[in-house]
């Protein structure tokens, strides 16, 4: 399992962290996953996103900002031997894999999500539709703990119950325009990893469209949808990675 390491200025270890949840927030405030004490530090600084073996560090609109590597970043997958820094602080990123025990049968669902996804969109070289053997942080927890979380990465409303049919998406131009897709998963990965990715996970309220990674957020209807997951309404045009896609109930 990956982990910070927090130093001071005077690179003297401070902390250690592990990323042992979806959602890791590092701020002033005393309730942060990793407090930072210090005036130059925001309340609620910065965030980091664990998906199985990755984790992705966003910049949570602080005064002071976020640099990885000496660069100012507002979003980012992070690297074994990333140093982050905040303020007064760096924090060192150091990437361990984490593995599914064999016994699990999460595994057995992913690579089955995975293989009725490529009978059912033909693939050409963009990456349409991608549900990984390393993409099961919705599938995992949706098949394994069925528990309410208040923190989930897809953060709607669960309170509010909507049936409005299977959602699907329909690829709009390119090699294999016209394919189809039901929703049928927990979770769909949208787009190519390293450029930009976002997911689709359904809830109890109904499908919402989450960004994952990327130098600029997923497009619906033309406009950025931000960090926020965001309600998928019929007949919404997702654009993500340079795909364009309808999203529509049936």
């Amino acid at each position: 399992m990956s982990k910070l390491i927090v130093y001071d200025q005077n690179s003297n270890v401070l902390k250690e962290r592990q990323l042992d949840r979806e959602r890791i927030k590092i701020g002033r405030r005393a309730d942060s996953d990793i407090q930072l004490d210090h005036l130059s530090v925001s309340g609620e600084h910065a965030l980091i996103t664990n998906i199985r073996n990755d984790s992705f560090l966003q910049d949570l609109g602080s005064t002071n900002g976020v640099r990885v590597n000496g660069r100012l970043v507002k979003n980012h997958h992070l690297q074994d031997g990333d140093e982050i820094n905040i303020a007064a602080f760096n924090l060192k990123f150091q990437f361990e894999p984490w593995v599914m025990p064999e016994s699990s049968w999460a595994t057995t669902i992913a690579k089955t999500a995975k293989h009725t996804a490529i009978q059912t969109a033909t693939r050409s070289e963009d990456a349409l539709f991608e549900i990984g053997d390393d993409d099961g942080f919705g599938l995992t927890r949706e098949l394994l703990s069925q528990r309410k979380e208040s923190n989930t990465l897809l953060g709607e409303d669960d309170a509010t119950v909507i049936d409005l049919g299977s959602g699907v998406l329909r690829l709009m131009g390119g090699h294999g325009a016209g394919k189809q897709l039901e929703l049928d998963k927990p979770v769909l990965t949208l787009g190519k990893p390293g450029i930009q990715t976002a997911v689709i996970g359904k809830k109890s309220a109904g499908y919402f469209l989450t960004y994952v990674e990327g130098v600029s957020y997923p497009l619906v209807n033309g406009v950025e949808v931000g960090a926020t997951p965001y309600h998928l309404k019929d007949h919404d045009i997702i654009e993500v990675a340079g795909t364009r896609l309808e999203f529509f109930y049936k």
